[in-house]
């Protein structure tokens, strides 16, 4: 019996003009600690006047729904929001990341704001 085997070397299957990027994405809670939660117009004037502010370069929010275990041991599940930025990160950008989730914090009561930071190719 004959056995072919056939090697196939995978490289990246884009080909197209690009760099090197930074993409982060933040997860912020919608529910409050107290039962509540942040309201649409709540989140929307953040966005506006927190987020905008800070990356003019263009940023993306996404409606999620997600679950994550609280500090008191009980999984929450909630409807969150998901921003996405792709990014040269340096010092500052990642200061103003980190000064967009405490503010986040701080404005309704969360105890977290999950950060994500993975290098992406990109093409514009």
């Amino acid at each position: 019996m004959k056995y072919l085997f056939l090697g196939v070397l995978l490289t990246s299957c884009s080909h197209f003009p690009s760099q090197t990027m930074t993409r982060t994405e933040l997860f912020f809670g919608l529910a409050k600690a107290n039962g509540g939660s942040v309201s649409s117009s709540d989140f929307q004037a953040f966005s506006d006047t927190v987020i905008t502010k800070n990356f003019t370069e263009g940023s993306t929010i996404i409606d999620a729904k997600g679950q994550w275990l609280g500090n008191d041991g009980r999984l929450v599940s909630e409807s969150s929001k998901v921003l996405v930025l792709v990014s040269k990160m340096d010092k500052k950008q990642s200061e103003k990341i980190e000064m967009v989730r405490d503010k986040y914090k701080k404005y309704f009561q969360q105890e977290s704001v999950l950060r994500v930071d993975s290098k992406v190719k990109v093409g514009f």
